[in-house]
């Protein structure tokens, strides 16, 4: 087999992983009801119990109507949970979260990524450095971040900021934002 052939083999069966069980590195993986992947992109819907696995690639995972959902990805993850959904997730550098509505989302990312809680949702977010958290509406936030990460809270959500190994408490900024191994 040509080098080329044997290429284009790899990309399709690359692409034809999703939903697969053979655990093929770089494939998403979706296991449980409910859960259906276009590519890289996954969803979990209606009460579903579902898992979706990415491997080394970045993947999204879009969780909704009182879906139970898990996701895990070494590179980014994209994680929207909405509704009164329960996710759970792991994702690498770079991850962008969005925990809304009546929604309740226990994650970890690594450095450099963005996580949003809004509406009425409850998080628990563990994040690397470099992370940028926002608490809007009526949310309640337990947030634990690195070094260089910045939380912004709103006066109607309830923040709680830890930093580092340790758990100190972040700082609060004058201008409201609570900071980690950070000047305001």
């Amino acid at each position: 087999m040509t080098a080329r052939a044997w290429l284009v083999a790899l990309a399709m069966f690359t692409v034809a992983g999703c939903g697969s069980d053979g655990g093929e590195t770089g494939s998403a993986t979706c296991t449980g009801a409910g859960c259906a992947c276009s590519g890289f992109d996954c969803e979990c819907v209606a009460g579903a119990d579902c898992k979706t696995e990415c491997g080394s690639t970045s993947c999204s995972l879009d969780c909704t109507t009182d879906a139970k959902c898990n996701g895990s990805s070494e590179g980014a993850l994209t994680l929207q949970c909405i509704d009164t959904s329960e996710c759970k997730g792991n994702g690498g550098d770079g991850s962008v979260i969005t925990c809304a509505e009546q929604s309740n989302c226990d994650l970890k990312a690594d450095g450099g990524s963005t996580a949003v809680c809004r509406d009425q949702a409850t998080c628990k977010f563990n994040l690397g450095p470099g992370a940028t958290i926002r608490c809007e509406d009526e949310s309640h936030c337990d947030l634990k971040c690195d070094v260089d990460c910045v939380a912004t809270c709103a006066e109607t959500a309830e923040c709680k900021v830890s930093c580092g190994a340790d758990s100190t408490p972040g700082v609060t900024c004058p201008d409201g934002r609570l900071v980690c191994g950070a000047d305001c």
